[in-house]
């Protein structure tokens, strides 16, 4: 049986296209697809986006770039009405420098 590789990654939410988020929801370790959705799902429910939002990203292709090269190649934003839920992919260590207090 493979061993689960973690997933490292941060939410935050802010205006669309602006550098700096008007809030950071919080940094995550997940191992499984599922997991990553359901905790994007949550970022959404939190900041009051429809939850169609969800299909904005293409999950499997998303998860296998993250399996292939790593959680810190991948940045997106998921969009509605001119606000953004934003996620970071991060590194191990980026993870405990950032996320461990």
């Amino acid at each position: 049986m493979a061993t689960a590789t973690p997933c490292y990654f941060s939410l935050s939410y802010g205006l669309a296209g602006c550098y700096m988020p008007d809030s950071h929801l919080g940094c995550y370790v997940v191992t499984t697809r599922r997991e990553l959705v359901d905790t994007v799902r949550e970022g959404l429910a939190f900041y009051d986006m429809p939850k169609s939002a969800i299909r904005q990203i293409k999950w499997s292709r998303l998860w296998s770039q993250a399996k292939r090269y790593g959680t810190s190649s991948i940045h997106f934003d998921i969009e509605h009405k001119g606000n953004a839920l934003h996620f970071g992919g991060m590194t191990a260590a980026e993870y405990d420098a950032e996320c461990t207090d």
